[in-house]
């Protein structure tokens, strides 16, 4: 499964994009159907209406006929066309951007830990691309899920050759601590959904001149 949502914060959060001055985020999604998955079971499972969900995918002509494999849209996906990606490279980050990463992993594990979850182990590949996606969204000048070099998350994490079952991304911008930019992400829905799923096994992060990135799986 991957949350896919996107809302920004000024002082109040919603769930629509509300453009702030300071600090933005957003949490994204889709779903990997699984034997014996039915349109029913998905939607009880991720906490959607079967309407909502059968309309969040119109490329599905018969919800009674879905497979394996499948992917789908959770309500609130972001389904945007891609560009052609550059060839992934692999970052560097300073000693300072490391610490900001490392902290806020720390943090996901204690908020974990609190509500009964096992620990997310970090996943160096899954950092890169993490510390990829928040300088590809400073040099852009963008703040989206949707790359305009690589694509949607899911497509990035496919050309960093990183499998996955579960998968999902939180970003934020403008916050100046790990704290600081943790406590946004835990007092939004989306995002907290995102830290506490027991879906997750593995988590990559980076900080990279104001912007944040969590990358989420399970592989």
């Amino acid at each position: 499964m991957k949350r896919y949502k996107k809302l920004m914060v000024t002082g109040a959060l919603g769930l629509s994009m509300l453009v702030g001055s300071t600090a933005a985020f957003a949490a994204s999604g889709t779903y990997t159907v699984a034997k014996n998955d039915t349109m029913w079971t998905i939607s009880q499972k991720n906490g959607v209406s079967l309407a909502s969900l059968i309309k969040a995918n119109p490329q599905v002509a018969n919800p009674n006929v879905i497979w394996s494999g499948m992917k789908l849209n959770i309500p609130g996906v972001s389904t945007g066309g891609s560009t052609t990606p550059s060839t992934p490279t692999a970052s560097a980050p300073s000693s300072s951007q490391s610490v900001f990463a490392a902290q806020v992993v720390t943090l996901v594990n204690q908020e974990r830990a609190k509500a009964g979850l096992s620990a997310l182990t970090v996943n160096s590949a899954l950092s890169t691309l993490a510390l990829d996606k928040a300088k590809d969204m400073y040099n852009n000048g963008y703040f989206d899920h949707t790359s305009p070099t690589y694509g949607s998350p899911f497509d990035m994490m496919t050309q960093y050759g990183i499998r996955y079952t579960y998968a999902g991304e939180n970003i934020a911008k403008g916050q100046q601590t790990p704290e600081a930019v943790m406590t946004a992400w835990m007092n939004s829905a989306g995002h907290r959904q995102n830290i506490l799923s027991p879906n997750y096994t593995q988590i990559g992060v980076a900080y990279y001149n104001g912007e944040w990135v969590q990358e989420f799986i399970h592989n």
